[in-house]
């Protein structure tokens, strides 16, 4: 059952034997010996693509509620597991998260030190089921994964943000149509488009220019900022410390901005495992604290 779910999870034999650390041929063969046992095809394939047959996805959703039952069954059983939980917990999240989260992991594991990381930075979209990610850390204006589950964690406001040495040299900018006189760094890579959302007098606004810069990392882009290098919109989360640092000035007044929910995201609710539960339950209840300490 494990196998044949791990078949249709992955969308193939050869992705499938990967993650079980066998050969397609022997996955191939355990399916046919389930088909021969059973008295029906479970997957129609050709060699371009491969399908669940009716009595297929009828023993799919089957194997997926007994397995589960398994894992609870297990689980409540090992209790020696629930005092001591231990473990790989894979994670993905936008690089600027990296701090935050290893302050979090190093807060988490004070008590759970059985339990270990794999933290990948990246601002592209992850496929949590074939990347083999337990949970990804992703912003979010509305969310498009109906495939995942999702629990808020925190948010957060954006705002313009520029060094005080190009202040100075520049002044800021009173209104949004001042911006066009005014070197403008973008964020890269983004999901949200070559544009900065604004709202200027109850209005949603588009707003695009040429960019003197489009940086796809997000510390690279705070640190040109920094440098005097222009105005760049940056969600505040990951500049508090440079606006008490003095290193940034916020620019008020030219236009409002969206909130970005901030979530955590994991392919499944039906086979989470223990140690994750306990990971995301610390984040929901000392995430507000992990991102403004």
């Amino acid at each position: 059952m494990q196998l044949f779910c791990t078949v249709v999870d992955r969308g193939s034999f050869s992705k499938a034997a990967k993650a079980l650390g066998i050969t397609p041929a022997i996955v191939g063969r355990h399916i046919a010996a389930m088909e021969e046992s059973l008295g029906f095809r479970l997957l129609n394939r050709t060699t371009r693509s491969m399908h669940l047959t009716s009595g297929g996805k009828a023993y799919y959703q089957g194997a997926q509620t007994v397995l589960s039952q398994i894992e609870q069954l297990e689980d409540s059983l090992t209790t020696a597991h629930q005092n001591n939980p231990e473990g790989l917990i894979r994670l993905s999240a936008p690089d600027a998260m990296g701090p935050f989260l290893m302050k979090a992991i190093k807060e988490f594991r004070t008590e759970y030190s059985g339990i270990r990381f794999d933290l990948a930075l990246s601002n592209s979209k992850s496929n949590l089921i074939e990347e083999e990610i337990d949970l990804s850390i992703r912003f979010a204006f509305e969310l498009q994964d109906s495939s995942y589950i999702a629990t808020k964690l925190g948010e957060s406001d954006f705002g313009l943000y520029a060094a005080p040495s190009y202040i100075d040299e520049y002044q800021a900018p009173s209104n949004y149509t001042e911006l066009k006189k005014h070197d403008c760094l973008h964020m890269g890579s983004s999901r949200d488009g070559d544009y900065w959302m604004l709202t200027v007098d109850g209005k949603s606004l588009s707003y695009r220019q040429p960019w003197i810069a489009v940086i796809s990392d997000t510390n690279t882009l705070i640190q040109a900022t920094v440098d005097g290098m222009g105005i760049a919109m940056i969600p505040s989360v990951f500049v508090n410390k440079h606006i008490s640092d003095g290193d940034l000035v916020k620019i008020e007044n030219v236009a409002e901005f969206p909130v970005v929910n901030i979530y955590g995201m994991y392919p499944t609710r039906k086979h989470v495992p223990y140690r994750l539960s306990l990971f995301l339950d610390y984040l929901k209840t000392n995430f507000i604290h992990i991102i403004t300490s």
